[in-house]
């Protein structure tokens, strides 16, 4: 009879807190998304924070003792400033970032202040820590935090934060601010249609650009990705093209770009036209783009030896300035990257900028690339002998696919034994699903299948530290 009670009397309030955490998501999934989003954005990246802890707690029920073996219980250094009133949430139900189309190399994102007061406060201390100093301006107050290459910008409201890989431009990201804080030109409508289709989406994280949706998933041992692209339906790309592959490569990749649409050509161009190693070595992206035909392809296989003559001076018995030259051998990659040609002159126009001397190119002085060419291709590759290829056809204009326990013999970079080494393989294929459509499907897979690929990285990388 006891049981019984207990059990009427349970029951209930677990169905009951069912319902209420229901309700909780249900408000959430709509709310965390309005006021944050500007009208004008022109691609938006919603990460579902809230999905996200939700994978990671089951993730922890259901591997306990991975979760047991290496988390730290010890108190965290900053755990002051973990428990610092802010006066806003920095981990909200879902995070939102977006993109303008008019200023490039540049990602902003939106965060309600919830206590100006507080607020004030904390982002003083902040930017002063940051070395840096608040400016004034109309609606608005900023701060450009050079060394992070980040600015951020709020008034009583919101904070809007701008994070580019290049220097700060304030003129550039200005408008963006004025349209944010001053103007407030941003999403309040949950019938809106971005709206919806944000909240629809299940997936972790969810791309959408127009009608172009891509979705990232983090499950146990494995990060998937899927979801279609708008392109231009005048588009060109091939149906079938040709590929040579090299059997056990630990690193491979393609691209079909098909110069022969103009607008592909002129992507490309406006992509790379003010790359900084392009300026450094004297070539133009846009006479590069005249030999080329739009595929490129990358295969990393093995290693190699190559030999680096150092010279050196030394002055005789006679005072007389000598040079002497001093042989070093370095171990290399067995690397292999592949242009494609319209026009038999590529090799030519590199040899006439100086980026080629004696059939080597001097440009990545890192590794000695050796340039072939024939009518349809150039090869830069880090061996003299041609690797030993098959051939076979696909419908897909891009496709790279590792194998990291290869890739990590290999090639070496800093610290790249420890991300190599928490995962096992690299598969990412796209293709043509009808004119103007182009699919994705992603996968990257870890060490171990039990347990979710976030804590795998997050705690592997945790212990390299």
């Amino acid at each position: 009879m006891h049981l019984k009670k207990t059990v009427k009397i349970v029951v209930p309030i677990i169905i009951l807190l069912g319902i209420v955490y229901w309700g909780y998501k249900f408000i959430n999934k709509t709310s965390s998304l309005l006021g944050v989003i500007p009208k004008n954005a022109d691609a938006v990246v919603k990460i579902d924070l809230h999905s996200i802890k939700e994978t990671l707690v089951l993730d922890a029920l259901s591997s306990p003792k991975f979760y047991y073996d290496n988390i730290s219980f010890s108190g965290s250094k900053n755990e002051k400033d973990s428990t610092l009133n802010k006066g806003i949430n920095f981990s909200p139900y879902a995070a939102v970032l977006y993109t303008f189309k008019d200023v490039k190399n540049t990602i902003f994102t939106t965060f309600p202040i919830n206590n100006f007061t507080d607020f004030n406060a904390y982002i003083k201390v902040y930017v002063q820590n940051k070395n840096s100093v608040i400016q004034k301006t109309n609606g608005y107050q900023y701060s450009v935090l050079e060394k992070s290459k980040v600015c951020i910008a709020w008034n009583s409201k919101n904070l809007v934060i701008a994070a580019t890989p290049e220097k700060i431009n304030i003129t550039k990201i200005s408008a963006v601010f004025t349209d944010v804080l001053v103007d407030e030109n941003l999403i309040i409508n949950k019938n809106n249609s971005l709206i919806q289709k944000l909240k629809s989406a299940k997936e972790h994280i969810v791309y959408v650009k127009g009608e172009s949706a891509i979705g990232l998933n983090f499950e146990d041992g494995k990060l998937m990705a899927s979801g279609q692209l708008e392109v231009d339906k005048s588009s060109v790309f091939s149906k079938e093209i040709i590929v040579n592959s090299i059997p056990g490569a630990s690193l491979q990749m393609y691209l079909d770009y098909n110069f022969t649409d103009e607008n592909h050509k002129k992507d490309f161009i406006s992509t790379f036209k003010n790359s900084s190693f392009l300026q450094k070595s004297n070539l133009q992206i846009d006479s590069i783009a005249k030999y080329s035909n739009g595929f490129f392809s990358l295969a990393v296989s093995g290693k190699t030896k190559q030999q680096n003559t150092i010279i050196t001076y030394d002055y005789d018995e006679n005072f007389n300035k000598v040079e002497k030259k001093t042989v070093q051998e370095k171990e290399a990659p067995k690397m292999y990257i592949n242009f494609g040609v319209n026009k038999n002159g590529l090799q030519a126009y590199l040899q006439a900028q100086g980026a080629v001397e004696q059939s080597v190119f001097t440009a990545l002085p890192i590794y000695n690339f050796y340039v072939s060419s024939t009518p349809k291709t150039s090869l830069f590759a880090t061996t003299k002998n041609n690797p030993k290829t098959e051939i076979f056809k696909s419908t897909n204009f891009l496709d790279i696919t590792a194998d990291f326990s290869k890739l990590n013999n290999d090639i070496s970079f800093p610290k790249s034994n420890l991300l190599f080494g928490l995962l096992n393989s690299l598969d990412i294929k796209a293709n043509v699903v009808k004119p103007g459509v182009v699919g994705l499907k992603g996968k990257v897979s870890a060490k171990r299948d039990d347990v979710n690929i976030i804590t795998q990285l997050f705690f592997g990388l945790e212990k390299a530290k």
